[in-house]
């Protein structure tokens, strides 16, 4: 199919992937966020695809874990846990409650929620807890 750059930017914009941000010549577009929807397997579940699962799918390549946990569960699978692991680090869930949930052992929940861990702060906004055990002080020190 042949087309001019322009017939192929204006079929971007038709499709909501561009924007036009300045109509005067010459114009200027600029890239719209585009988040696309997969359903699961088993056809219950819907689940988008982000930057963040991608690179976890990604990550198989060099993580056994995350490895195992996809030839076991599928990407369905994945995409559950790294919801999980989100929450896990926002400090929402623990590892036994995702290995109750989702029917499978607690170390195994452990596991990928470890392996899942990087991902997660990369991509998300995880606020520190608050505490360190630096911020203990012994009975009696700062009196």
């Amino acid at each position: 199919m042949e087309g001019s750059a322009y017939t192929y930017v204006n079929r971007l914009v038709n499709a909501g992937v561009i924007e036009v941000t300045r109509d005067e010549q010459p114009r200027r577009y600029v890239a719209r966020k585009i988040e696309l929807a997969v359903t699961a397997a088993a056809g219950d579940r819907e689940y988008t695809i982000t930057p963040a699962l991608i690179d976890a799918v990604g990550r198989r390549q060099t993580d056994d874990d995350i490895d195992t946990y996809v030839d076991r569960h599928g990407i369905a699978g994945l995409a559950t846990a790294l919801t999980y692991a989100i929450a896990r680090e926002r400090g929402k869930v623990i590892h036994r409650l995702m290995a109750q949930d989702l029917d499978i052992s607690p170390p195994a929940a452990e596991t990928v929620l470890q392996a899942l861990r990087p991902i997660v702060y990369q991509y998300f906004e995880i606020e520190d807890a608050g505490g360190s055990v630096a911020d203990i002080e012994a009975p009696g020190a700062a009196e």
